[in-house]
């Protein structure tokens, strides 16, 4: 995968990643650089102010993942940047998956960049095995045509994104919707609804903690985030099992404090077995202006039914304005048939802003 590939007008070459030691603005990692500003615009034109810019020292230590291999090739025509190729491929055991994912900047589209950069990188797949191919795509809000979900819930534009996964086979899986909490107005509501859910967990107390997760907590922590993969709602997408422990756990930490990353865990403790049953993360980049994300949401299964998504949700966001003081707003996403987590975020005034796309593809196995 180290040469350049030339297809027509538009070469597509490996991106060399730099060591975790190594200086990203040495001349050789030219191409690393071009690849974070890439991500960096097409965050501004699908997300807008929701859109976090990273620079390369921020966004380095996730190119650096265990649990995955990571790999990029920049789009170029002539000598300029016209956008970038990804590809993700899970080591989990007997995994048949692959995350790709290309993006084309907007002045470079309608010249069948996207098409051709989408047929390379499923190759790249393909070598390692993998006949199952999946894709996300962010779309900004928009008038006309729409794709709807397989799963009967929601649906996206029909714009070069996803005109481009359809053309090729995709299948839109899942919608989900994102979503915003304006933390600048009032709050008097979130109060009421943390006290209501209070109430209803009588059995159950809350805890919290900054990153890196206490050493009582972490194999609770490290269970619920291996059920998250096969807890959530998924629709018809293939979805690994993942193993998390403790090593898994704080690779990822260790990863985004690297990043400049914060995360802020809420967590309900079943008091009769003293585990850990319900969980939700806030993370946020270093900034002023910048907002908060809401990463993973769970309550277990066996441990629903006792409002504790919403005191996990209202008792974090009541911290997270110590933790966070510079966060205007919290963002999250969540699948479009999630109605239990959707009706939380309602109520708690989330209002939906954009939508996005899990794309998949499944492909004659040799």
């Amino acid at each position: 995968m180290s040469d350049p590939t030339i297809l027509d007008r538009l070469t597509i070459t490996p991106i060399r990643v730099p060591g975790l030691d190594a200086d990203v603005h040495a001349p050789e990692f030219e191409d690393f650089r071009a690849a974070i500003e890439v991500r960096n615009r097409v965050g501004e034109q699908t997300r807008g102010t929701d859109s976090v810019t990273v620079t390369p020292e921020q966004s380095l230590p996730q190119w650096h993942a265990t649990d995955e291999e990571v790999h990029g090739w920049i789009l170029r025509t002539g000598d300029r940047v016209a956008g970038r190729v990804l590809l993700y491929v899970p080591l989990e055991e007997g995994s048949r998956r692959a995350q790709v994912r290309v993006e084309v900047l907007s002045e470079f589209g309608g010249r069948g960049f996207g098409t051709r950069a989408l047929a390379f990188v499923e190759e790249r797949a393909r070598e390692r095995g993998r006949d199952i191919l999946q894709s996300w795509t962010e779309h900004p809000p928009a008038e006309g045509a729409r794709v709807a979900a397989r799963t009967g819930f929601g649906a996206v534009p029909t714009d070069a994104a996803s005109t481009l996964l359809a053309h090729a086979g995709y299948a839109l899986e899942q919608v989900y919707r994102i979503s915003t909490l304006d933390l600048t107005g009032p709050l008097d509501a979130l109060e009421s609804l943390r006290v209501q859910a209070t109430a209803a967990s009588t059995g159950y107390r809350y805890v919290s903690w900054v990153a890196p997760t206490p050493p009582e907590w972490v194999d609770d922590y490290a269970w619920m985030k291996s059920r998250m993969s096969t807890d959530a709602p998924a629709g018809d997408s293939v979805v690994d099992e993942e193993v998390w422990d403790a090593e898994r756990l704080r690779s990822m930490e260790a990863r985004n404090a690297a990043s400049g990353m914060t995360m802020l865990v809420g967590a309900a403790q079943h008091l009769a077995t003293g585990r850990l049953v319900a969980f939700t993360e806030l993370v946020m980049f270093t900034g002023t202006g910048v907002p908060i994300d809401q990463n993973d949401t769970l309550v277990l299964a066996e441990h629903r039914g006792h409002r504790l998504g919403m005191l996990v949700k209202t008792e974090t966001l009541r911290r997270a304005r110590a933790v966070f003081p510079t966060g205007d707003r919290i963002v999250t996403g969540n699948a479009e048939e999630n109605r239990p987590m959707l009706s939380i975020n309602e109520e708690m005034g989330f209002t939906p802003t954009r939508y996005a796309g899990e794309w998949q593809k499944r492909e004659a196995r040799a």
